[in-house]
């Protein structure tokens, strides 16, 4: 599982520095992304497992800091499911200049394998709410 992560890590950050020249910040538009479909994978695992097992079960960490509900919940959903997938990937891939050893080491595919992974991460939420929405909802 983890030589996956490293592949379509690899085939991120070599699709990416393609389209971005070396003075913009091509590591921003990498670690962003992938950190947002880590976390659209998270929010569709907390969705399965509503369904599956309660439908109590809370998807967002509460946050009560500000009077806004509003803010409060994008605050919510900033820190369950973007925050910890930055900090994670930084570590992973981006300390130290790791990222260099992965691409090295893992061959990359021209950027195909990391759009799989788009479609496969924004497809496996929508699907399922789209199929609730029409014959259940």
């Amino acid at each position: 599982m983890l030589r996956l992560y490293y592949r379509i890590w690899a085939d991120a950050i070599v699709s990416q520095k393609e389209k971005k020249t070396e003075h913009t910040s091509w590591k921003l538009y990498t670690l962003v992304p992938m950190s947002v479909l880590q976390g659209i994978n998270l929010l569709t695992f907390f969705y399965w497992m509503k369904v599956i097992v309660s439908r109590y079960l809370l998807l967002f960490m509460p946050v009560n800091i500000f009077n806004a509900h509003p803010l409060n919940d994008f605050v919510s959903v900033i820190i369950t499911f973007f925050a910890p997938f930055v900090i994670l990937n930084y570590l992973l891939i981006f300390n130290n200049d790791r990222y260099k050893n992965i691409i090295q080491k893992y061959s990359t595919q021209d950027g195909k394998l990391y759009k799989k992974y788009i479609l496969i991460s924004i497809g496996l939420l929508i699907i399922p709410v789209v199929i609730k929405f029409m014959f259940f909802g």
